[in-house]
């Protein structure tokens, strides 16, 4: 129960396309949350799956392996994983880690 207070989602409408809001921290705890939250929104239709990061205050190295597991589940379907506006805790583990080069990182 902890691990779902640390990490929040929720799946923005609003705009075009649809963005997964994370707030919180995306760490060995939380990280199968992130994962389910992904599946139960996923609709297999789209090019770009997004995922706002902009609220997120702490990843660690297997939080950041649960966004590459996404990222595969998605490149599986033929979809591509978009990370939004990374805060600068979460985009130096994000470069640390070479997944920039992976995953698409838009501010």
């Amino acid at each position: 129960m902890v691990a779902e207070r640390l990490l929040e989602t929720r799946l923005d409408c609003n705009g075009a396309p649809a963005t997964l809001v994370i707030t919180g921290e995306l760490d060995v705890a939380s990280g199968p949350g992130l994962e389910h939250a992904v599946a139960r929104v996923l609709d297999g239709q789209g090019e770009a799956f997004r995922i706002d990061l902009s609220a997120m205050v702490f990843m660690d190295s297997t939080g950041a392996r649960s966004l590459v597991r996404v990222h595969h589940r998605l490149a599986a379907i033929g979809r591509r994983l978009v990370l939004v506006s990374p805060t600068p805790p979460v985009r130096r583990v994000i470069e640390l880690l070479g997944l920039d080069v992976l995953i698409d990182i838009r501010d």
